[in-house]
Formats: structure tokens, sequence, C-alpha cells
């Protein structure tokens, strides 16, 4: 039997006030692949907690009140907690109430900002394991954006990358092969590809993305290690060079609860309709 989470009003002890989030979820054998309903309501605490609405040291709702609050069961609650607790979060001591973590400034942050080249060259760390890497023939889509002949070979390079042993984004890369041409494809390091194409003097100058969301699939699932359906920041990348060439094409996904874009925006007024645009 499936639960429904709904963000019903807050006891009025707490003085919280509601949010207003309903989303429907499965349980874990469904076979339609629905979120399951701890992971739902683990998704919700956790943003809470690092928006400041839960502050260090405060103790959460009980079991017996989430589970009033969010209409679900009390084992959805306590695997919510586990996994709260899981992500250094919260502290459960049995018998006890479970109480917020205070992170501090020396804590990793939460999330990630910006492309992951640049968190790189920001000193981020981040492991990474390369899932497959070689050449092969890309599909169309990605053909027609790097402007190859259907059937041209391009190098490949799909890596799942981590911030401490959390996994946080897995990427697919194709590289056109004129890009390549100066690069060991058998010696290839952990750096982002673009870096090592660059010090070849394959430089690249622009590039058109595209930000979306999407729903993990089996296994992509499987190896961010969140549940089948769960809503993921998908990143589509076409990198250019000198006189506008296309070379470089990649997809990203990423866990929401562990990454975020941010751009800054300038207002253009010089016309009679502003617009806001990317600096």
């Amino acid at each position: 039997m499936s639960e429904t989470i709904v963000k019903k009003a807050e006891p009025q002890e707490s003085g919280r006030k509601s949010n207003g989030v309903d989303a429907t979820a499965t349980g874990s054998g469904n076979k339609r692949g629905g979120v399951p309903a701890y992971y739902q309501l683990y998704v919700l605490l956790a943003q809470q907690i690092r928006d400041g609405e839960y502050a260090a040291e405060e103790v959460l709702p009980s079991e017996n009140e989430m589970t009033a609050q969010y209409g679900v069961s009390r084992i959805t609650v306590r695997n919510a907690l586990q996994q709260l607790e899981q992500d250094g979060l919260v502290r459960r001591r049995r018998g006890a109430r479970t109480v917020v973590l205070d992170r501090g400034p020396k804590d990793n942050p939460p999330l990630f900002e910006g492309p992951v080249e640049n968190l790189l060259t920001r000193g981020v760390a981040s492991k990474v394991n390369n899932l497959e890497m070689g050449w092969t023939t890309p599909p169309k889509d990605v053909s027609e954006s790097l402007r190859l002949k259907l059937g041209t070979e391009c190098f490949h390079l799909s890596r799942l990358r981590y911030h401490g042993e959390q996994p946080f984004s897995i990427t697919r890369l194709f590289a056109a092969p004129f890009a390549m041409k100066d690069l060991d494809t058998n010696n290839i390091s952990d750096e982002p590809l673009l870096y090592q194409i660059e010090r070849t003097g394959f430089l690249a100058v622009a590039a058109d993305q595209l930000l979306s969301a999407v729903l993990a699939q089996g296994d992509t699932a499987k190896k961010l290690n969140i549940p089948i359906g769960s809503a993921l920041i998908q990143l589509r990348r076409t990198v250019y060079g000198r006189d506008n060439v296309p070379f470089m094409y990649h997809v990203s996904l990423y866990r929401p609860d562990q990454y975020e874009y941010n751009m800054r925006l300038s207002r253009e007024t010089n016309s009679t309709r502003p617009q806001w645009r990317h600096v």
C-alpha cells in the first residue's frame, strides 16, 4: 500500500509554518518505480535543516507527531530519520528525541555550486570512478550537436564523481576525434577531460548548455545511491572552440541534495522590453 506525504499544519507548540508540500510516494517494491515515502520525507526534512528551519541542537518532532503531520507510518518516519543520521544531520538515541546536529563552519558544505570544473580549480576535493572509456559511435543527437557525420567515432568517457564517500554526479562525455588527436587516450587522468584537451593547445571559448530536471532510472539510481524515480538535475553542454566549432558534448546528472547551480544575472534596461541576462 502506498503512502502519501501531505504537509499538514504544524502542531501549535512548534510555531513552524506549513510549506504546503504534497507528494505521492510508493513503497520500494512498487513496480512503477515511484520514490519511496521515507525518501521523500528524508529530502523534505534535510532541506528544512539545511535551510535553517531547524537550528543546531533543536529537537525534531517525535515519531508520533511526524506520523500525524505527514500522514505516513512510523516505519517510514524511522527510515527517514535513519537516513538523516547517516548524512550527519541529526543525532538519535534510544529512548530520546532526535536532535539536529551543529554542522559548523569546519564541516563540508552540503551543496556544490557551479560547474564541476570550476569547483576543482577552487580546490574542492572529489573522487572519480571511470565507468566507461574508449572510442565509440555516439547517438544521433550527439553527432548532430558536434556536427559530425553519422557513424563517426568519438572518444567517450563516463564518470561517477564523489565528495567524500557520497556520490553526487554522473557524466557522459563525447569528444570529437580532432580534439583528441594529441592526447594519449590510454593515459587519461582523473582531471576534467577539457583541461587535458586544452593543454594540447585546443582551447574552449564558448558553450551552450541546458538545465532541466529528470527522474533517476535504474542503473543511474543505483550508482548515485538514491531510489529509482528520484529527481535529478540534468545539465547538457556543447563546448565550442575557435571559429564556433563544437568539439565536446556532455550530459551530467546531479543529486539535487548535493548540488545547486548559481548564475549571476544583469538587468538589461536599454530596450522597451527589459530582460535579465547572464553575466
